[in-house]
């Protein structure tokens, strides 16, 4: 007597069911960072032209004020803003270089450019807008004259943002990828502070080099996603559709 038994089908391998909800979460995330990079540039803009028409900022006295009243000594203040210059410039160069040294060559490219961009950004924004900065800053500040934006808020947010972004897409525990984010958080907005205690520039420049940040960081956050057609193939991967941390290439 022949028995039948019923076919046995195979398991689903959990990346092959992970792959339709991972590649939601991605085209989701894609928006996010469509409407970060056009709110960032909007906000921006719009700052910008009240700037530059020479319109009361409310706040920016006020914040002034405030800052300045903390009774922080101009060395905490200094040793802050100073955080935010040579420092960064040796990080993104070094995020650059690792980029180039793992073979994400098209993500370099992205980095590259948007620090130039940034760069070369603010300081061709300040020399067209030429705002003096506030009374009481240091006659003898090193580099452009002029306050807005505030560079060193537009660069420590962007560099900082983008390890940020990178360490957020790992698979590393979320505690820690939630406290990088506070960290990093809280460190701009102490360069911000200090640029503020060093009446290095108004709070409006501070603003501005957050909302800059915000539209450099979405563009990046866009063009490096991960595609729904990249995470299938991550079900099949293969050495040419892989990268060295798991990821598709074209993420």
């Amino acid at each position: 007597m022949t028995t039948h038994r019923p076919a046995v089908r195979p398991a689903l391998g959990p990346s092959r069911t992970a792959v339709p909800d991972r590649a939601a979460a991605d085209a989701g995330h894609g928006v996010v960072w469509v409407v970060l990079a056009v709110a960032g540039t909007v906000g921006f803009v719009a700052l910008t032209i009240l700037v530059a028409s020479h319109v009361p900022i409310p706040f920016d006295q006020t914040g002034l004020d405030l800052v300045r009243g903390l009774g922080v000594a101009p060395g905490v203040w200094g040793a802050l803003s100073e955080s935010a210059n040579i420092p960064l410039i040796v990080i993104g160069f070094g995020i650059v270089a690792w980029l180039l040294l793992t073979h994400r060559w098209r993500e370099a490219l992205v980095v590259f450019l948007m620090l130039a961009a940034i760069t070369a950004g603010s300081e061709g924004v300040k020399q067209l807008i030429a705002r003096p900065r506030p009374s009481g800053t240091d006659p003898n500040i090193p580099g452009v004259v002029y306050s807005y934006p505030s560079g060193h808020v537009l660069e420590a947010m962007t560099i900082l943002g983008l390890i940020t972004i990178r360490a957020w897409r790992t698979r590393r525990p979320l505690i820690l990828r939630s406290s990088l984010v506070i960290a990093v958080a809280v460190w701009v907005t102490l360069v911000g502070l200090a640029r503020l205690g060093l009446a290095a520039h108004y709070p409006s420049d501070v603003l501005a080099g957050v909302l800059g940040s915000a539209a450099a960081l979405g563009i990046y956050g866009w063009l490096t996603r991960r595609s729904p057609a990249a995470v299938g193939e991550s079900a099949n991967p293969s050495p040419r559709t892989e990268s060295r941390d798991g990821q598709a290439l074209g993420a």
